[in-house]
């Protein structure tokens, strides 16, 4: 569900970040795969999940030749080999449970981010993931926003890769 609340913090990622290059693990239906390259037209934008979502794949690559998709799962993916060397910022937005974030967390540094944005951040259903950031040396919280009116739990948190 992407909302103007949404919107806003997409486009103030974007001014932190100042990304040229996004790699998203989680792509499900491509909604804020088209939020982000809409919202700056210069970037380069990969994504990658186990589902391949055709309608909304097919639609980004013809109408973002900035835009690639790889249909696999984020523990096998090798920087280089299906994707590029490094990436200004990775969106976590996967598998959720507690050893995905952390399997997604630790495979996102291999692509030397300066940023990773998490989803779910402060959701009931995933605390950890708060925990896991904060318990790790490697990372500075700059922004957490919460969505709550949109549903409960509903956040992402901007971080600063710091010690990688």
């Amino acid at each position: 569900c992407i909302t103007y609340f949404v919107s806003d913090a997409f486009k103030e990622v974007l001014f932190i970040a100042e990304p040229k290059s996004i790699l998203e693990i989680g792509f499900n239906a491509g909604a804020s795969a088209l939020l982000f390259l809409m919202l700056k037209p210069t970037m380069h934008y990969d994504s990658v999940d186990i589902v391949e979502n055709k309608k909304s794949i097919d639609y980004l690559s013809k109408n973002f030749s900035r835009f690639y998709f790889v249909n696999k799962n984020s523990l096998d993916i090798i920087p280089g080999e299906d994707l590029l060397f490094k990436y200004d910022l990775v969106f976590i937005d996967g598998d959720h449970s507690e050893q995905g974030v952390k399997n997604d967390i630790e495979k996102s540094l291999l692509f030397n981010p300066k940023y990773i944005l998490l989803d779910d951040y402060r959701h009931p259903s995933h605390q950890y993931i708060e925990k896991i950031i904060l318990e790790d040396e490697r990372f500075e919280v700059v922004k957490v926003w919460e969505f709550n009116e949109i549903w409960d739990g509903y956040s992402m948190a901007l971080c600063k890769v710091i010690n990688n």
